[in-house]
């Protein structure tokens, strides 16, 4: 027997690249300025300065926001973030309409 994937219909869901004040806080982390994406909690070399890193609260806990990332919010109110590059390849923009909602 041969089977096909049934086609899944994704719900809508509220997403913006990050801006600044999108945030719930801000915390101090260290940044190695040969390795500008990666932040610690500690200063692990003598490279490292600190930053303040801006964050959000998800189910998942603290997520560090990058510049190109996207902050997501579901129908229930949950927050994520997704990387630029993922939600460019995962997700289209639509037009909103009612329909949408049903």
């Amino acid at each position: 027997m041969k089977f096909r994937r049934k086609s899944i219909i994704y719900p809508v869901i509220d997403a913006d690249q990050y801006k600044p004040g999108m945030e719930d806080d801000f915390e101090i982390r260290y940044q190695d300025l040969k390795k500008p994406y990666y932040t610690w909690e500690f200063q692990c070399s003598f490279n490292a300065v600190p930053v303040q890193v801006p964050f959000i609260n998800t189910f998942q806990g603290k997520k560090f926001i990058r510049n190109d990332d996207w902050v997501v919010e579901y129908d229930n109110g949950r927050k994520t973030l997704i990387h630029d590059k993922e939600f460019n390849t995962t997700y289209e923009k639509v037009e909103y309409h009612e329909e949408l909602d049903a």
